[in-house]
């Protein structure tokens, strides 16, 4: 067929093809573009309108979660009231709190009074109690008709044996237990009008870790019941349905399914849906389920990971409702696309024939046009070529240049090298000068130092010259007292032996202490001698330190001066040497630049050829199109 269909399109002439062909563009792409929008938004449609349904739900499950997250932060609050543990000390302590001196029944009224004020301010609460460890209620107030009342002490009833405390006694502090949420029974028996209740307790714990009970509340769930019936739905039929864990219905519009568990009906979701379904939606966190005349959102809630107990939201909308928006979409987008054919149609067939009209002419322009564009290109051909012919020899210049500037560059970096090396040794010099500097000012200093020490001795041998005489003048002054002495005793006779003798030893001694200073008398005088020969030596050392200084600093200035002058060469050098770099990555450049114009001036060349070639193959195509248009 397609073989048949073509061969006829091939005997029709050009312009009778080209409007065929527009009217096919034009209809075929509208028509799959319209049945391929209209798929894709049908199906993001409907997969918009699942979220929602899924949001519906999460929503619903968000505000039961807010509400029971108050119930349970009021619950730990309470458990932790200083009323309660002040209770707790005291009755460990014979009726008296030992931190305070509070007896165990002004606690238990503050904790009433607590208790009371907490049910005045949140209506959601039935009843508050605190349960000793052995399961007695030791305070109760209860809302009555929205009022608080306190439970009697005669009234109080022992707990120990309910499940909510034998539960919350094993937790750990802190953790809270919650129970089913069920209808509330009075004396074993449903209160009626049916009351839902759910339960919230917390153990408590003394200072030593002991369990002294639980703090329990039992909270109205109507409020979060009639949440539920009073939610907003978007789709028309929208029901929402809330279910415990074993299925049965805990809301349903129709208020005869629910609390089947506690009035003893078999009204559960599988009987309402399938079992098949019931199980899906109890056994999973959250989905979609299409049943065929209705879609199902659900989203599941466990109040409390220590309790087996959870709640599951499920939205049911009727399919059409859902869906309703798609199909409108689908009516409207088979409109448009027909609208839109009936539109572009003529006037696609218009500017065919315009189209076919400017063809004819184009043709014969192309003709032309391409008969002087066949004389330029071997105009510009020849120029190609003479141009390559040129950029081959200027790159061969370049290419001698290159070369040359590199030898410059190395030769360069050799004297930089060399006056690298220059300037380290002045550096070297310098060093070794400045270090010989150092060490004459230190000879000078010492000999200084060596002159004044020389001059302190010279007078310390003075002084030792002069203690020498006046030991000698004491020894001749000793020596005529020695003798006068000896005089005195001859003239004693026998008395004066005695006497004679000690001044024949004084004389002895002072004989010897004149020997003694006329020796020491000589050495300073050798002393004095050696002293006037080093004082005159230790000047020529000054003298001789001091011209080594001045050549050392004269010295020390000339290898500054010859650091300065190969530090300027180095810097000179470097310069040079970079200014050759430059020049020999300049030349590259150029070289590369030339390179790519020559094989730029090839290509062209090659192009030209080409371009040539094909406008005389444009030239019999125009012919050709001049014919069969």
């Amino acid at each position: 067929m397609f073989a048949n269909f073509f061969g006829g399109l091939r005997k029709l002439k050009l312009q009778h093809q080209l409007l065929l062909l527009v009217l096919l563009s034009a209809a075929i792409p509208a028509s799959l573009v319209g049945v391929l929008g209209t798929v894709s938004a049908s199906g993001s449609l409907s997969a918009s309108a699942e979220a929602v349904l899924q949001e519906e739900a999460g929503d619903e499950i968000e505000e039961i979660d807010a509400f029971l997250s108050g119930i349970r932060n009021d619950v730990i609050f309470m458990g932790k009231l200083p009323a309660i543990q002040g209770m707790v000390r005291a009755e460990a302590n014979g009726g008296t709190d030992p931190e305070d001196g509070s007896s165990y029944e002004e606690w238990r009224e503050r904790l009433t009074g607590i208790l009371v004020a907490k049910i005045g301010e949140h209506s959601q609460y039935m009843q508050l109690r605190y349960i000793d460890e052995a399961g007695q209620e030791v305070v109760r107030v209860d809302s009555v008709d929205g009022v608080a009342t306190v439970i009697a002490d005669a009234d109080l009833q022992n707990k120990g044996d309910r499940e909510y405390f034998t539960n919350t006694t094993v937790l750990a502090e802190g953790d809270v237990y919650v129970s089913a949420l069920n209808l509330n029974q009075e004396q074993g028996v449903v209160e009626e009008p049916y009351r839902p209740v759910i339960r919230y307790a917390t153990p408590i714990v003394d200072e030593a870790g002991q369990q002294r009970g639980i703090v329990i509340a039992n909270v109205f769930a109507n409020q979060l019941l009639d949440e539920l019936s009073t939610s907003g739905t978007r789709y028309t039929g929208e029901e929402l349905l809330l279910v415990n864990e074993s299925g049965y219905f805990l809301h349903h519009p129709d208020p005869a399914k629910e609390w089947g568990f506690d009035v003893g009906h078999d009204e559960t979701l599988a009987k309402d849906v399938s079992p098949a379904v019931a199980e899906q939606i109890l056994g999973n966190e959250q989905g979609l389920i299409d049943i065929g005349s209705h879609i199902l959102a659900y989203n599941r809630f466990v109040p409390s990971a220590n309790q087996p107990y959870a709640l599951t939201v499920i939205s049911k909308v009727p399919r059409g409702s859902v869906f309703a928006s798609v199909n409108s979409f689908k009516v409207f987008a088979t409109l448009t696309v027909l609208i839109s054919l009936g539109l572009v149609m003529p006037v696609a067939v218009f500017r065919g024939r315009q189209l076919v009209r400017l063809l004819e002419k184009l043709a014969s322009n192309i003709s032309t046009s391409s008969q002087e564009m066949a004389t330029t290109i071997s105009e510009q051909e020849r120029i190609a070529s003479q141009q390559a012919a040129s950029v081959n020899e200027t790159t061969t210049t370049m290419d001698e240049l290159e070369a040359s500037s590199r030898h410059a560059a190395e030769q360069a970096n050799a004297a930089v090298e060399a006056a690298k090396q220059a300037f380290t040794a002045s550096e070297g010099g310098a060093q070794a000068v400045g270090e010989g500097l150092e060490g004459m000012f230190a000879l000078e200093q010492k000999v200084e130092a060596i002159a004044e020490q020389i001059v302190n001795l010279s007078g310390q041998a003075g002084q030792i010259g002069s203690i020498s005489q006046l030991v000698a003048d004491f020894a001749n002054q000793t020596n005529m007292l020695a003798l006068n002495s000896s005089v005195e005793a001859v003239r004693a006779g026998e008395h004066g032996k005695g006497f004679a003798v000690v001044a024949n030893e004084i004389r002895k001694l002072s004989d010897q202490s004149q020997q003694s200073a006329d020796k020491i008398n000589t050495l300073v005088s050798d002393i004095q001698k050696a002293i006037n020969e080093t004082v005159m030596v230790t000047e020529e050392g000054t003298k001789t330190v001091k011209t080594g200084v001045h050549i050392a600093k004269r010295t020390e200035g000339a290898f500054n001066e010859v650091k300065g002058a190969v530090n300027q060469v180095v810097l000179n050098n470097q310069q040079v040497s970079l200014n050759l770099k430059q020049q020999v990555d300049a030349i590259q450049q150029v070289v590369d630049a030339m390179d790519v114009i020559n094989r730029g001036a090839k290509e062209t060349a090659s192009g030209l050829n080409q371009t040539k070639a094909a406008t005389e193959q444009l030239n019999e195509a125009a012919l050709d199109l001049q014919q069969v248009v």
